[in-house]
């Protein structure tokens, strides 16, 4: 069964038919059935259950459609035998945190290899290795190896003008190297968050899970930065040298602005909200003739690692950036993407009993800096479901 669910859920014109289906689709599904009779109760089964989660077309990429059929497969597979399920839930979460880990390490090593990136970066790839970015507290990796714990969950790292380092603002760690193109590194496992002014004076919001790669101070015709995971950018006006960010598949050059960019690993879409001012975005080793993208304030570019194209829509600019207040504001939103923004900030997991509830639209404010249970017990209400809790670090959502 599973190999057919995963052919089916591979094949565009599968997702296309089930969610926005037309005549020659069906058609084409039609003359399928006829052809392969044997196929046609896992097919009806499967899409029945794609079209019980009503979702709206206009607010799924291909790779999500692919992602909801996968969850839909998993609950038809392993329906009625609840224990056995959560044993595999249990097993699967353990040995995702070791892959998010190194698609952090791969990603980090297909930019190393691409060739218009400068060789200090590359010299951080034997740093990248050995660190993994889920651990027990920040950590900043200094341009001469030194790994220090910022101790604090909500951090703070100043770069300042005279040469030195400034941790949690009380704390002077050391005069920097006078190599300017040295290369550190700050990494805020989940359930942190940290804040860090740079050498110009660039002050940036690293969210939970993430990692910024950067030099001790900005040398040459650019200022740029490697980033893994969720920031926001306040960069620090300069004519002369652009700012550019750079993740596994896509950079942003900016002059002086204020933007937010998420780009994890494991998550298939690398978003971009632009605030105030202006960004141009491209993919990474883009030719002259290459799509360059040029946002406005109150827009969002969403650049999908499937397709490697990027969509572009208006927003609320603000309610993407309320993280850095340790507040969420949504909307109408899936159930399920709030959710993820709530395991990275408490560095827990939640499931669902049921892929019909990632779908359910929730509108509200969460303020993070309130204990777990009383952020669940929220989304609880605001749900209508019940979120139960499995262990110290891990919860499903049932009715």
């Amino acid at each position: 069964m599973a190999f057919y669910d995963q052919k089916y859920i591979e094949n565009p014109m599968f997702t296309d038919w089930v969610f926005r289906p037309n005549p020659m689709l069906d058609r084409h599904w039609e003359k399928y059935l006829l052809n392969h009779p044997e196929e046609e109760a896992q097919i009806v089964e499967l899409k029945s259950r794609l079209l019980e989660l009503n979702y709206s077309d206009e607010t799924l990429l291909p790779e999500e459609k692919i992602e909801i059929a996968e969850h839909v497969i998993d609950r038809i597979e392993y329906e009625g035998e609840n224990q056995k399920r959560r044993t595999i839930i249990l097993s699967f979460m353990k040995y995702a945190a070791v892959a998010v880990i190194f698609a952090v390490i791969g990603g980090l090593v297909v930019y190393l290899k691409s060739g218009n990136n400068d060789s200090v970066y590359k010299q951080m790839a034997g740093q990248i290795v050995q660190i993994p970015s889920v651990g027990k507290g920040p950590v900043l990796i200094t341009a001469s190896g030194e790994n220090l714990d910022l101790k604090k969950t909500s951090s703070s790292v100043d770069y300042t003008q005279t040469g030195t380092v400034v941790l949690n603002n009380d704390s002077v760690l050391k005069t920097v190297t006078e190599d300017s193109k040295a290369m550190n590194q700050l990494i805020i496992p989940y359930g942190n968050q940290s804040k860090l002014t740079l050498a110009d004076n660039t002050v940036v919001w690293l969210n939970a899970g993430s990692r910024l790669v950067y030099p001790t101070a900005f040398s040459g015709k650019t200022r740029e930065v490697l980033l893994f995971g969720e920031a926001y950018f306040e960069v620090a006006k300069n004519a002369e040298k652009p700012f550019i960010v750079k993740t596994s598949d896509i950079q942003i050059k900016v002059l002086g602005t204020h933007f937010n960019v998420s780009a994890y690993a494991e998550d298939k879409v690398i978003q971009t909200v632009l605030q105030e001012g202006s960004v141009e975005l491209s993919k990474n080793d883009a030719g002259i003739f290459s799509e360059r993208i040029v946002m406005k304030p109150n827009q969002m570019a969403s650049f999908s690692k499937t397709t490697s194209e990027t969509a572009l829509s208006n927003v609320d600019a603000s309610y993407y950036i309320l993280w850095t207040k340790g507040l969420l504001s949504f909307d109408e939103v899936d159930f399920d993407r709030i959710l993820k923004k709530v395991e990275r900030f408490y560095n827990i997991s939640v499931d669902f009993s049921e892929p019909t509830f990632r779908a359910i639209r929730i509108s509200g404010k969460l303020d993070l800096k309130g204990t777990r249970e009383e952020v669940l017990e929220y989304l609880e209400k605001v749900s209508s479901t019940k979120i139960k809790k499995l262990n110290e670090n891990q919860y499903i959502v049932n009715k």
